[in-house]
């Protein structure tokens, strides 16, 4: 062996594994105890070990490792040393569940880890056994301490090689009955599983699975997982807590209904302030998201979490892990962690979202609040009334005409709105179900439409400016945050585009991006703009003039959040007597349609 202090003797041994098989293998160590005892280290049993000599076959000490398996091997290394197990448990773990030909390369380097060597050097040890870009992106690991990440460029950069090989591999199995193998140290025959797409550059394909297991609490659960290998998808699920795993390739009828992908903003803004605590308290962020993803009980929130965990033990960033999941996380939160990992102050990113994003719950409680007392006295209102048309009405029209009552307009035209109830209600309740869609439908999918019905809405008399108000709060306080922790302004109005559902505000926002191609203020998008109060538009511009832009829209946005609230109020005393005078005014025409006749019945009773 080359540079070596100390002199490596070759001996044979025949022993039981950790599964009681026989294993025959070869070893290189300084006598034949510290042999022995580094094989019981390994969990061998009933070991018998004698020196190689004179004359018998020599073993190959220089066979190469092999690249094509390194993907798992290396990236479950990765995870074992970034879940805080240390390297020489992580390589000796390797070692013994490796099935490739590296299993005695990787007991090797743990003899010499074992014997106070660096990983690096370890390999240095073994001569040309490992590639040289391998050792240095080891050894600059060590040095940086960033060691998992960089097995996960390792992971990253042999994938690619073989990419090529891979996909051709792909296409034409494809034609035969789509039978992918995609591990070949597994042997996993993957039948009908296609690739799912990431929008992170250079990400590994990932694979569907299905899995069956038995969580910490024992009950038994189910579900679907995307990972790159089945045991990757394994991994994840131990590193879980769960038990009794079972994983096999997802079907192609195997339907997962998960209504809504995106987690619930109230769910956001508790999950938020916890993973902060997490972090503050000293537990690492794969831990606290793991946590997360544990007690979280809607199917959205649960699947979001479990994939960010998946991710960071790839060694992903927590944006990048929060972006590869398309809509599940909001752009603002994940451009404002993008902001928290450059600067490093994440926990206080997560406080301010949390705060950000309960600010948003109890402004929409406030709107809810608001509008639920009339929204229920509307349908009983709706519902009184089809009662007495349907059911009260139609019994004093027998009355009426059995005495030859002589009936005013108001009570004939109550009796037809009765008769043509009662004889059409299955095309009235069809129309209305159909003018529902249409309207719907109209709302989401033609901005024409949906801005016209806003600016009517915006326009209505108090209830206009609770409109007006809410959006102003909203944009100024997303504004305020993305400026104070450094997001660029034109990001910050990109973000803003999508954030908003409002149609004049995205106008006002795409005209403010052309404006600052141009070099022009912001203000000037919102000077004399009839949806942005004089008041704001000022302010923005004492922001803009005396660089404290941030500040300004914060103090904007609790401004208007008051004022919310003010008017919300004001709106609630202001509906409840006109909800009340309404229910009592279609009551009333119908009580005096129906008791009119009644006096011109009892005069002709009287004459």
């Amino acid at each position: 062996m080359n540079n070596q202090s100390n002199v490596l003797y070759i001996f044979k041994y025949s022993a039981l594994n950790e599964k009681n098989k026989q294993v025959n293998d070869f070893f290189l160590a300084e006598s034949l105890d510290e042999c022995k005892l580094f094989l019981d280290m390994l969990g061998f049993k009933n070991i018998n070990v004698v020196p190689l000599k004179q004359g018998e076959a020599m073993p190959n000490l220089n066979k190469k490792l092999d690249l094509n398996s390194i993907g798992v091997e290396f990236g479950n290394l990765a995870n074992y040393i970034r879940y805080g197990t240390d390297i020489l448990q992580s390589i000796m773990r390797i070692g013994k569940e490796c099935k490739s030909s590296n299993k005695n390369i990787y007991f090797r380097l743990s003899y010499f880890l074992y014997k106070g060597d660096s990983l690096a050097n370890a390999m240095k040890k073994l001569g040309n056994v490992i590639p040289p870009e391998i050792i240095s992106e080891i050894e600059i690991g060590e040095i940086n301490h960033n060691l998992s990440r960089r097995l996960t460029n390792i992971v990253k950069k042999y994938a690619k090689v073989k990419k090529e090989g891979l996909f051709s591999k792909l296409f034409k199995k494809k034609e035969e009955n789509k039978e992918i193998n995609i591990n070949q140290t597994a042997n996993d025959n993957l039948n009908g599983i296609s690739r799912e797409e990431t929008n992170t550059k250079d990400a590994l394909a990932l694979f569907p699975f299905k899995y069956r297991a038995v969580m910490e609490n024992g009950k038994k659960t189910s579900g679907f997982f995307n990972a790159e290998s089945k045991e990757d998808c394994i991994h994840f699920l131990k590193v879980q807590g769960y038990t009794n795993i079972k994983v096999e390739p997802r079907k192609s009828y195997d339907i997962e209904i998960v209504l809504n992908k995106k987690v619930k903003v109230a769910d956001l803004a508790f999950d938020l302030t916890q993973l902060s605590t997490y972090l503050k308290a000293g537990i690492p962020l794969v831990e606290g998201v793991t946590i997360l993803a544990k007690q979280a009980k809607s199917p959205a929130s649960k699947n979001a979490y479990g994939k960010l965990v998946y991710d960071l033990l790839k060694g992903y960033n927590l944006s990048t892990a929060m972006e590869k999941q398309g809509t599940a996380f909001p752009k603002l939160l994940i451009n404002m962690i993008k902001s928290a990992e450059m600067t490093g102050d994440l926990p206080t990113i997560l406080d301010d979202m949390a705060d950000y994003y309960e600010d948003i719950i109890q402004t929409r409680k406030a709107m809810q609040s608001a509008m639920t007392y009339p929204v229920i006295v509307l349908i009983l209102a709706i519902a009184v009334l089809i009662f007495m048309l349907v059911e009260l009405v139609p019994q004093f029209i027998v009355l009426y005409e059995s005495n030859g009552a002589t009936l005013p307009g108001i009570t004939l035209a109550v009796i037809a709105a009765s008769n043509f109830m009662q004889n059409n209600y299955i095309v009235l309740l069809l129309g209305l179900l159909i003018l529902i869609m249409i309207f719907y439908l109209c709302y989401k999918y033609i901005i024409g439409f949906r801005r016209t019905i806003q600016i009517i809405l915006m326009k209505i008399p108090a209830f206009g400016k609770i409109i007006i108000y809410n959006e102003v709060y909203n944009f100024t306080k997303t504004f305020s945050s993305l400026i104070n922790h450094g997001v660029f302004i034109t990001d910050s109005m990109e973000i803003l585009s999508k954030i908003t559902n409002n149609e004049i505000y995205k106008e006002i926002i795409a005209k403010t991006m052309s404006n600052l191609a141009k070099g022009e203020n912001i203000s000037n998008s919102f000077k004399g703009v009839w949806a942005f109060p004089t008041v704001a538009y000022h302010m923005l511009v004492t922001g803009e003039n005396t660089g404290q832009l941030g500040l300004m829209m914060e103090k904007v946005s609790q401004h208007y959040q008051q004022l919310h609230k003010a008017m919300v109020d004001q709106l609630k005393s202001l509906v409840e007597p006109a909800m009340i005078l309404l229910v009592a005014s279609i009551v009333g025409v119908i009580l005096i349609s129906i008791i009119t006749p009644m006096f011109g019945i009892y005069s002709q009773i009287q004459g």
